[in-house]
């Protein structure tokens, strides 16, 4: 059962009150080339195209708008490889608010100057203790914004479901199977909770790297793992640990997980560039990824819809993934 404080009537007015602050990307039918591929009809929903790069930007945006000024006072801080602290940035910066940002060290360097553009105060970090340094400024009094769990994370997320929902009702259709990437949780928590509203029988996947499949194997334990073990190219994809509240909400939303390799992402990565003329990171093309692993009984004459969920990422970055892969 759906938490109550993700119904429809919950999200429909975080997305009143966040809709100022965001974009309202497109979702277009995808051409006939891209439907013959798959052996099946194609929508696709351009989250990249989302303030901040990404769908982050609704989740910090919420957390902001939810907060007391009191507990804003001393200013935010976020953890993230890049494409949350980039968000934190962003509403760090239009709500004047200060902050400490931590990156992992091994963070692209684009996306560093992304949030320094933003005016971010940026700390790195280990990724195995960043949770650590981040509580600390927790305790220091900065408000964390946490980059996949916590209701207003959630409840940022499940707008984009909303938005997702009332567009394909635009089209006059519906759909049948939706495939997302999954990092810590928190964007299929937040999506899969609306959808399912709105359409009680699609059937969500979650997508997941080989080298970061955190809640494959959470799902498997029926309990959020503490500590992930990553190595994918799909920095954006590779949470440390997972978190009780959206992993609560993730199994009762999720039908299926699909584990991808990085190389099907790298292939992903210039199907789409072939087709949409698009540099996409690869977590964002993940759902093309997982399209050739899934069973063509579940695709054959069912409206599929694909989340591009954000690319934070330059043509130089870009190019070095697939020139590494050659």
């Amino acid at each position: 059962m759906i938490p109550k404080e993700l119904s429809i009537n919950s999200v429909e007015q975080v997305y009143k009150n966040i809709k100022p602050f965001i974009n309202v990307t497109p979702l277009i039918k995808a051409n006939k080339i891209i439907d013959e591929t798959f052996k099946t009809n194609i929508f696709l929903k351009f989250e990249c195209f989302q303030k901040s790069g990404s769908f982050k930007a609704r989740g910090a945006t919420n957390n902001i708008l939810s907060s007391d000024k009191k507990d804003l006072q001393n200013g935010i801080t976020a953890v993230s490889a890049g494409n949350h602290a980039i968000a934190a940035s962003y509403v760090s910066n239009i709500f004047k608010l200060k902050n400490k940002i931590f990156l992992y060290e091994s963070a692209n360097p684009y996306r560093v100057n992304v949030c320094k553009n933003y005016g971010a105060n940026i700390l790195f970090t280990n990724a195995n203790n960043a949770f650590d340094k981040v509580r600390k400024a927790e305790r220091d009094g900065y408000k964390f914004i946490h980059p996949f769990d916590g209701l207003h994370t959630l409840q940022g997320s499940a707008t984009l479901g909303l938005e997702i929902a009332n567009q394909i009702k635009n089209l006059n259709t519906k759909v049948d199977n939706v495939l997302i990437s999954v990092g810590g949780g928190g964007l299929i928590s937040g999506i899969g909770s609306a959808l399912k509203q709105f359409f009680p029988n699609v059937n969500i996947f979650g997508v997941e790297p080989d080298g970061a499949k955190g809640m494959t194997d959470s799902l498997k334990d029926n309990s959020p793992l503490r500590k992930v073990e990553i190595n994918s190219i799909a920095d954006s994809l590779c949470a440390p640990l997972h978190m009780p509240y959206s992993f609560d909400v993730a199994k009762k939303v999720i039908d299926q997980m699909i584990n991808i390799s990085d190389q099907d992402m790298i292939d992903s990565m210039l199907f789409a560039f072939k087709n949409l003329k698009l540099f996409l990171e690869p977590a964002c093309v993940a759902g093309f990824a997982a399209l050739k692993k899934m069973n063509s009984s579940t695709l054959k004459n069912k409206n599929t819809l694909i989340l591009l969920c954000g690319s934070n990422i330059d043509f130089q970055s870009w190019n070095q993934i697939i020139k590494n892969s050659q």
